[in-house]
C-alpha cells in the first residue's frame, strides 16, 4: 500500500515497514535514505525479523522527506525496494518586504513567496502592521490564494443537449480579487455572440447559446491574483442525435432471396452510448424507402425475402436516445445466387468419325463459377450455316457426348455450353469443322527399307478400308525417343506407300508412324509406330561367300532344276543383283529369285539349252561392291526358242491402264509356247519393266499401275521349253489417258430473280461430264428476233452453278443459253426456258416459324430471350413487332434484313411474358404471325384489393388473383399488416389459399394499412397495398335522449346525450338534425327560413320543406357542424 507514497504531518511519526522478505539462505535488510544508511538511535528504530523489517522516526520534520530504500542481501544476490515519503508543515516565511510608492495615505508591498512551503501550495498570506511607537501588530488583510468552488458541478462535467442554452457559473475566492482566465483545449477561449463568458465580483460565467457537438470538450480556467494562480478543468459534453454509421456498407452474403451486410458504429455517437439501428430498403427503379427494421442492436443485418434478379439499395442510421442520425446508403446489389454463370468449356473435339455420327469431348471450364456445374448444353451447325442447332436433348453429364443423324458428306462444327445453378455460361471455340465419312483403316506399320545418318527411307501397306473414298494421300509423322513429342515429316502430299524422311540427326533414336487420306476428307487414325530406328552409318564393304561346288562349271541336263546359293556380308546390308549377261534377272514363275538381308538364293525351273550361260550375283552398299560368276552348262536342247512375236498394239486406254495385243510367233520352234512376257518402258526412263508375274497364254494382256499423263512403249517375248525369244518389235508410244469429250448440256436452267436491270439465273452440272472435270460454266444471251449470242460471263467461265446477268433493258425480253466447259472444250448449250425479261419481280411477304417458335417460347428470368425469325418478300417487307396488350417494347433491341429479323429482350421478368406479333408488309401485302412467350418468374402483384368488412377488432380483405402468374400456378398468398404509425409491415398469414381472409385480433381505434402478395414456386412476387389507412372501429349507436333547452320567437337550443358507445373511434360530429315546427294560419302562410338574418340557401345538405296538407315544416340538415 505504500507503494504510492506515504504522507505524514511534522511532528508526527514515520512508520515504514517490509512486511515479506524471503531468500534462502535468509537475507540481511538494511534501511537507507539518499545513498545512507539509517542507523538505530533515539528519534530512529528499527525492528527486524527473518522475513519482515519495519523502520521508525519520531518527531518528522520537513527533512525526512524524500526516498527510503530496504535492501535484502543473500549470497546469491541483492534486491531493493523503495518508497516515497512526504512530511507536511506549516510555510516558512516569504522574503524580504520591500516597500515603494509611499504616500501620505498608502504604501505598496510586494514580497517573494516563502523558500520552503511546508510540502502544500501556499493558499493565502495574512498582512499586518503596526506602528513603530508600538509593539502590537494589528490585522491588516488577509490575502487568500483563488479557488473555485466546484460543489455545484457533478465530477467537473458538465452535459447539455444540442441546441440547447449552456450557462456554467463558478463561485471564486481569493484575496485580493483573482483575474479569471477561461481556454477551449489549450487555446484561450475566444468570445463570441454565441460563445463568452462574464466575470463578477463573486464568480465566473461562462455562457454558450445553441451548443453543438462541437463546443464538447475541456475548458481548462485559471485564477491569478498576488497570492498565486490555480487551474481547474470544466468538461462540457453536448450530446446530439449520432452521426452516420461508418461505411462502406459491406455485403457479407448474397443469395437470390436475402442479403446479409454488415457497417461499422458511426465515428460521431452524438456523445452516448447508440441504442439501434434503423434499417431502410429500396428497389432501384424506385424512390421509395421501406423500413425493413427499427430495432437492430447489432452491426450486421440479414434482408430477407428478396425478390430473385432485382436491384435493390439498403440504408442504415443510427439512433441513440436523442434521436435518429443521418444515413450511410449502400451500393447496389441485384438479388441472386452468391455465385456466377461457369466460364465456357475447353475447344470440343471429335474423337470418332462416321457418315451418320460423330462423337466428341471437351475439357471442363476453368472456372465454375463458384458453384458446381449440373452439365453440359450441345450445339451443331454445318460448317455453311450461321443457325447453331441444339442437338442434346438434357444436361449432358459427362465430358463425352455422340451425335447423330447426320448427313453423309456435309462438314461440321460444335460447341458446348455449360450450366451450373446461375445459369449457362458462354458458348466455347467452335470446333474445326470435320466432315461425316466413314473411318479409314490406320494404314499398316511402317518398315525401314534403308538408313543413313541423316535419313531413313520407310514403306507401309495401304489401310484395309479406305471410307468409301480413294486414298489421296499419307501424311509421315516422327518422334525422338524416348519422350519426343510426334511432328510432321513430310511437307508434300505422299502418294505413295513409301517415303524418306530426311534431315535426321545422326546416332539418335526415332519412331515413325503414317497417316491416310481419303477424297471424301476423312483422316484414318495413326499406324502402329515402327520399330526404334537409330540413324547411323555402319559401313563395311560387301562379301560373298558361295559353297566350293560353285567354284567349278556345273553340267546339268535339259528340263532339270539348278540352284544357286550364296551368303552375303557388310554393312549397311548390301543390295543384292542376278545378272546374266548383261540383262538383269527379275523373279517369274520359271526362274525364282530370293532375296534376304544376308543371303540369297536363285532357282531355275525346267532349264534348257538356252539357261546356260554366266550368272553374276552383285553386292552393293556405301562401303564397296563384290561379285561372283556362277558357270552352269546344259546338255543339248531338242527344241529352238520360238521365233518374237508380231509387233504389240494398244486397244484400250484409260488414265492408269492398257490392253496391249499382238500376233503369234511365225515360228514356236518345236514346243508349244508357254508363257508371253509383256515388256513396257517409259518414254521418260531407260529400262524395260517386266509387266506380268503370272503366266500369259492368251494374245493379250492388261497392263495397270500406269502413271497418268506418261508416255509408254511395249514389247512381247514368247517363251517355250527351250527358252525365250527375241523382243517383238516395240510399239508406238501410248499416252496413259482417259478418253475425255466435250460435255453434255447443263441440267434444270431457270430463272431465279429479275430486277429492272437484271437477271438471275440458275442451273445444275451436266449429267455427263465427258469424262474430264467441269472446269467452268458460259452464259449468253440475245434478243428474241435477232440469232447474235453475246457471251455476259468472265472469259475464264464461272465456277459457280448461277449468275447474275446486269445492265439489261428495262421490260426487255432475252433468250439465254448455258455451256460447260472441260479440258476438250464447250459442249452443247442449254436454253432458259422462254424469254425472261428484265423486270421487277414482286412477291408476297412470308415468314417462316421455326417448329420451336409455334410452341410456347419458355425462358427463366433474368434471362435473354432471343426471337429469330426468317422472313422472305419483294420489295423488302417492312418489320413490325408488338405486344398483344400493346405494352412497351422499349427494353427490347430489334435487328431486321430482307432476309431475317430478330428480337432480343435482355434480363426477362415476369412483364415480358405473353404474345409477341410480327407483322412483315410490302407492296405486294401483309403477313403476320405471333410467338408466346412464357417468361418463368415470381407473379405480379394481386389485383382489386379491397376492404369488405370492418369491426372493432377485425378487418376482412378481398382480392383477385394476379394478371401474371409468373409462368406457375399461384401456390399461395402473403397478408401483412402495418400500423399507420410504423413503417414496417408484420405477417398475418404466409399461407393463404383463398382470395380472402378476416385480420383479427387487431387494436381498436387504430389505423391500419394491408396488402398481399402472391406466391408461386419461382418466389414471392409484387404486393398490391390498401391505399389510404383502415381504421379498426364499428358504427356508434344512436344518440341518446333530446333535450329543449331554450325558445325564442325565433330559435330553439337543442341537446342530447352521447350514444352509449362511440364504436371504438371519438366521435367527430353528429350527421342529420331534423326540426319539425308546427305552423297553423288562414289562408295558409308562405313559409320562409333563415340563418342569421339571411334567407337560408337550400342544398343538398341542408334544406326546408312544407307540407302541402299538413301545417308542419321542416328543417333537414344532413353533416350537420358546430358553425
Amino acid at each position: 500500500t505504500l507503494k504510492e507514497g506515504l504522507t505524514v504531518k511534522a511532528g508526527d511519526t514515520i512508520t515504514v515497514s517490509a512486511i515479506s522478505i524471503h531468500g534462502k539462505p535468509p537475507p540481511t535488510s538494511a534501511w537507507s535514505k539518499a545513498g545512507k544508511d539509517f542507523r538505530p538511535s533515539e528519534l530512529v528504530h528499527i525492528e527486524t525479523t527473518p522475513t519482515t523489517s519495519t523502520l521508525n522516526i519520531k518527531y518528522a520534520t520537513r527533512k525526512d522527506s524524500g526516498e527510503y530504500t530496504i535492501t535484502a542481501t543473500n549470497p546469491f544476490g541483492t534486491k531493493q525496494e523503495s518508497v516515497h515519503v512526504k512530511v507536511l508543515d506549516v510555510p516558512g516565511p516569504p522574503g524580504p518586504i520591500e516597500i515603494s510608492n509611499v504616500s501620505a495615505e498608502k504604501a505598496t508591498l510586494t514580497w517573494s513567496p516563502p523558500a520552503e512551503d511546508g510540502g502544500s501550495p501556499i493558499k493565502s498570506y495574512v498582512l499586518e502592521k503596526r506602528e513603530t511607537s508600538r509593539l502590537l501588530w494589528t490585522l491588516v488583510e488577509q490575502m487568500m490564494l483563488p479557488e473555485f468552488d466546484l460543489r455545484g458541478i457533478y465530477q467537473k462535467t458538465v452535459i447539455a443537449k444540442a441546441g440547447d442554452n449552456i450557462k456554467i457559473e463558478i463561485p471564486v475566492l481569493g484575496r485580493p480579487r483573482p483575474t479569471v482566465t477561461w481556454k477551449k483545449e489549450d487555446q484561450m477561449l475566444k468570445q463570441t455572440q454565441r460563445v463568452n463568458y462574464e466575470n463578477t465580483a463573486t464568480a465566473t460565467i461562462l455562457t454558450i447559446n445553441e451548443c453543438t457537438r462541437s463546443d464538447s470538450g475541456q475548458y481548462p480556467l485559471s485564477a491569478k491574483n498576488i497570492v498565486g494562480e490555480v487551474s481547474e478543468v470544466i468538461t462540457v459534453q453536448v450530446h446530439d442525435i449520432p452521426g452516420p454509421p461508418t461505411g462502406p456498407i459491406k455485403f457479407d452474403e448474397i443469395s437470390s432471396d436475402f442479403v446479409t451486410f454488415s457497417w461499422q458504429p458511426p465515428l460521431n455517437d452524438g456523445g452516448v452510448p447508440i441504442s439501434n439501428y434503423v434499417v431502410e430498403m429500396r428497389q432501384t427503379d424506385s424512390t421509395t424507402w421501406t423500413e425493413l427494421a427499427t430495432t437492430v442492436i447489432r452491426t450486421i443485418f440479414k434482408a430477407t425475402r428478396l425478390t430473385t434478379g432485382v436491384e435493390y439499395q439498403f440504408r442504415v442510421k443510427a439512433q441513440n436516445r436523442y434521436g435518429i442520425g443521418p444515413a450511410i446508403t449502400s451500393e447496389s446489389v441485384v438479388a441472386n445466387y452468391p455465385f456466377k454463370v461457369p466460364g465456357p468449356p475447353g475447344t470440343p473435339q471429335v474423337t470418332a468419325v462416321t457418315k451418320e455420327t460423330m462423337t466428341i469431348s471437351w475439357n471442363e471450364p476453368v472456372t465454375d463459377g463458384g458453384s458446381p456445374i449440373l452439365g453440359y448444353h450441345v450445339e451443331r451447325k454445318e460448317r455453311n450455316s450461321i443457325l447453331w442447332q441444339t442437338v442434346s436433348k438434357m444436361l449432358v453429364s459427362g465430358n463425352i457426348f455422340k451425335s447423330t443423324g447426320l448427313t453423309d458428306g456435309i462438314a461440321y462444327e460444335f460447341r458446348v455450353i455449360a450450366e451450373n445453378l446461375a445459369g449457362k455460361s458462354k458458348p466455347s471455340k467452335p470446333s474445326e469443322p470435320v466432315f461425316a465419312l466413314d473411318p479409314i483403316d490406320p494404314p499398316g506399320k511402317p518398315i525401314p527399307l534403308n538408313i543413313t545418318r541423316h535419313a531413313v527411307t520407310l514403306k507401309w501397306t495401304k489401310p484395309e478400308y479406305n471410307g468409301g473414298f480413294k486414298i489421296t494421300g499419307y501424311t509421315v509423322e516422327k518422334r525422338d525417343l524416348p519422350n519426343g513429342r510426334w511432328l510432321k515429316a513430310n511437307f508434300s502430299n505422299i502418294l505413295e506407300t513409301e517415303f524418306t524422311v530426311s534431315g535426321l540427326t545422326e546416332d539418335a533414336a526415332y519412331e515413325f508412324r503414317v497417316i491416310a487420306r481419303n477424297a471424301g476428307g476423312a483422316v484414318s487414325q495413326p499406324s502402329e509406330p515402327s520399330d526404334a530406328i537409330t540413324c547411323r552409318d555402319d559401313i563395311e564393304a560387301p562379301k560373298i561367300k558361295v559353297d566350293a561346288k560353285y567354284k567349278d562349271t556345273l553340267v546339268l541336263k535339259a528340263g532339270e532344276v539348278f540352284r544357286l546359293e550364296a551368303d552375303v556380308s557388310g554393312r549397311p546390308p548390301p543390295s543384292m543383283t542376278w545378272t546374266k549377261g548383261e540383262k538383269e534377272l527379275e523373279d517369274t514363275a520359271k526362274l525364282e529369285i530370293k532375296i534376304a538381308d544376308f543371303s540369297t538364293v536363285l532357282i531355275n525351273k525346267d532349264s534348257s539349252r538356252r539357261d546356260g550361260g554366266a550368272y553374276t550375283l552383285t553386292a552393293t552398299n556405301p562401303g564397296g561392291f563384290a561379285k561372283h560368276i556362277f558357270n552352269p552348262i546344259l546338255a543339248v536342247n531338242p527344241y529352238v526358242p520360238p521365233d518374237p512375236p508380231k509387233t504389240p498394239e494398244v486397244t484400250a486406254i484409260t488414265k492408269d491402264s492398257m490392253v496391249v495385243c499382238w500376233g503369234h510367233p511365225d515360228s514356236d520352234g518345236g514346243s508349244p509356247i508357254t508363257n508371253y512376257i509383256v515388256e513396257r518402258r517409259d518414254r521418260a526412263g531407260l529400262r524395260w519393266v517386266k509387266c506380268n508375274k503370272r503366266v500369259v497364254t492368251d494374245l493379250r494382256y492388261k497392263v495397270s499401275g500406269l502413271t497418268e499423263g506418261h508416255e509408254y512403249e511395249y514389247r512381247v517375248m514368247a517363251e517355250n521349253a527351250a527358252g525365250v525369244s527375241e523382243p517383238s518389235p516395240t510399239s508406238p508410244f501410248y499416252k496413259a489417258c482417259d478418253t475425255v469429250f466435250k460435255p453434255g448440256p447443263p441440267g434444270n436452267p431457270r430463272v431465279l430473280d429479275s430486277s429492272r436491270s437484271s437477271i438471275t439465273i440458275a442451273w445444275n452440272k451436266p449429267i455427263y461430264d465427258g469424262g474430264s472435270e467441269i472446269t467452268g460454266y458460259m452464259v449468253e444471251i440475245a434478243l428474241p428476233e435477232e440469232d447474235e449470242w453475246k457471251i455476259v460471263t468472265p472469259p475464264v467461265g464461272l465456277k459457280a452453278t448461277s449468275f447474275t446477268i446486269t445492265d439489261l433493258k428495262e421490260n426487255q425480253e432475252y433468250k439465254i443459253r448455258i455451256y460447260a466447259m472441260n479440258s476438250e472444250g464447250l459442249g452443247e448449250p442449254a436454253l432458259v426456258p422462254g424469254t425472261p425479261k428484265a423486270e421487277e419481280r414482286l412477291l408476297p411477304p412470308e415468314i417462316e416459324l421455326d417448329a420451336e417458335l409455334r410452341k410456347v417460347v419458355t425462358i427463366r428470368a433474368c434471362c435473354t430471350l432471343r426471337l429469330f425469325v426468317p422472313i422472305k418478300g419483294r420489295p423488302a417487307p417492312e418489320v413490325k413487332w408488338t405486344r398483344e396488350q400493346g405494352e412497351s417494347l422499349d427494353r427490347a433491341s430489334i435487328e431486321s434484313t430482307s432476309s431475317y429479323t430478330l428480337l432480343i429482350v435482355e434480363n426477362v421478368n415476369r412483364f415480358d411474358s405473353g404474345k409477341y406479333m410480327l407483322t412483315i408488309e410490302n407492296s405486294s401485302g401483309s403477313k403476320s404471325a405471333f410467338v408466346n412467350v412464357r417468361v418463368l418468374d415470381t407473379p405480379g402483384a394481386p389485383q382489386d384489393l379491397k376492404i369488405k368488412e370492418v369491426t372493432k377488432s377485425s378487418v376482412t380483405l378481398t382480392w383477385e388473383p394476379p394478371l401474371i402468374d409468373g409462368g406457375s400456378k399461384i401456390k399461395n398468398y402473403i397478408v401483412e399488416k402495418r400500423e399507420s404509425t410504423r413503417k414496417a409491415y408484420s405477417t398475418v398469414n404466409a399461407n393463404c389459399h383463398k382470395t380472402s381472409w378476416k385480420v383479427d385480433s387487431l387494436q381498436e381505434g387504430c389505423n391500419y394499412y394491408f396488402r398481399v402478395l402472391a406466391e408461386n414456386e419461382y418466389g414471392i412476387g409484387l404486393p398490391v397495398e390498401t391505399s389510404e389507412s383502415v381504421k379498426v372501429s364499428e358504427r356508434p349507436l344512436p344518440p341518446g335522449k333530446i333535450t329543449l333547452l331554450d325558445v325564442t320567437r325565433n330559435s330553439v337550443s337543442l341537446s342530447w346525450e352521447k350514444p352509449e358507445h362511440d364504436g371504438g373511434s371519438r366521435i367527430l360530429g353528429y350527421i342529420d338534425l331534423k326540426v319539425d315546427v308546427p305552423f297553423v294560419g288562414r289562408p295558409k302562410p308562405a313559409v320562409f327560413w333563415h340563418k342569421d338574418n339571411v334567407a337560408l340557401k337550400q342544398t343538398t345538405r341542408v334544406n326546408a320543406e312544407s307540407s302541402e296538407n299538413i301545417t308542419v315544416t321542416k328543417i333537414i340538415i344532413c353533416e350537420c357542424k358546430s358553425t
